[in-house]
């Protein structure tokens, strides 16, 4: 059976109030590791997106990452994290840019790199654990 708009829009709403739950009872790692998940995900559609033909310049799924890295940028503790909040907020300006470009030009294998490396940072977070 197809999905229909309203099918979408009702598994919308149930995976956003199911993330919101998570994210009231987690503490500052696991929130950074929606986060993570989050943008894998985002990624991981634009570049899907990309393969099937479609221009994703102004979708939800390009305003999502971006967001998401200025996000994780903005809630890095400089004063606590010293060397390693001024690296990611380094690696976490490269990645923008790295976006930026890709979704500029409809690039897939840029969106490809570009997730590699939040899977690599992502990795190194989860350890934390």
């Amino acid at each position: 059976m197809p999905a229909t708009a309203s099918t979408v829009r009702a598994t919308g709403l149930y995976r956003r109030m199911q993330s919101e739950s998570r994210a009231a009872a987690a503490d500052p790692v696991e929130l950074v590791t929606m986060l993570y998940d989050e943008l894998e995900i985002a990624v991981g559609v634009l570049a899907a997106m990309v393969r099937q033909g479609q221009r994703i310049s102004a979708t939800e799924p390009a305003h999502r990452a971006r967001a998401i890295l200025i996000g994780l940028d903005a809630g890095l503790d400089h004063e606590a994290g010293g060397d390693v909040a001024a690296a990611l907020t380094r690696v976490y300006g490269s990645m923008r840019r790295k976006l930026d470009k890709a979704v500029a030009t409809n690039d897939a294998e840029g969106l490809d790199e570009l997730l590699e490396g939040i899977q690599t940072v992502s990795s190194a977070w989860r350890q934390l654990r």
